[in-house]
């Protein structure tokens, strides 16, 4: 345990003897009898540059959420501001769409045959039959794609 003053530490890490003695006050730097024990104060000089460098990795992790996390943001604006325009549609709004579409094709098809049965069962021929279901189906298509 080699003990050399405050001044001697300073000029030995190229520092002002006022850093050395801002050292102490902050309790960074630890004296033995007003002196500076060379082997305890390096290490604590290098648990200090770990601890700050372990900060800025912090900092730096911290910095890297926060713009990850504004990144996501302009993405959900944009998105919003996309839908808002209509240049967008919600997943929900379309599945709700096709799933009345949907409906509304099914039960025109299922109201075709009593529609068309008492009709049919007046008929012989079957071209007659085959033309009177290609009308109806031609009809119940054309209805539907003029968005009726």
């Amino acid at each position: 345990m080699a003990l050399i003053s405050q001044a001697e530490w300073a000029r030995r890490l190229g520092i002002s003897r006022e850093a050395v003695r801002k050292q102490v006050l902050t309790g960074k730097l630890h004296l033995v009898n007003g002196k500076v024990d060379e082997e305890q104060a390096e290490k604590e000089r290098l648990a200090h540059k770990r601890i700050a460098g372990n900060l800025v990795s912090t900092k730096e992790l911290l910095l890297k959420a926060k713009l990850e996390n504004e990144i996501e943001r302009g993405k959900i604006l944009k998105l919003e501001a996309a839908e808002k325009e209509q240049s967008l549609i919600s997943a929900e709004k379309v599945k709700d769409t096709l799933f009345r579409k949907g409906r509304v094709i099914r039960d025109a098809f299922l109201n075709l045959p009593d529609r068309v049965a008492s009709v049919i069962a007046s008929m012989d021929d079957a071209s007659e039959i085959h033309a009177l279901l290609t009308k109806e189906i031609r009809s119940i298509l054309e209805e539907l794609s003029s968005g009726e």
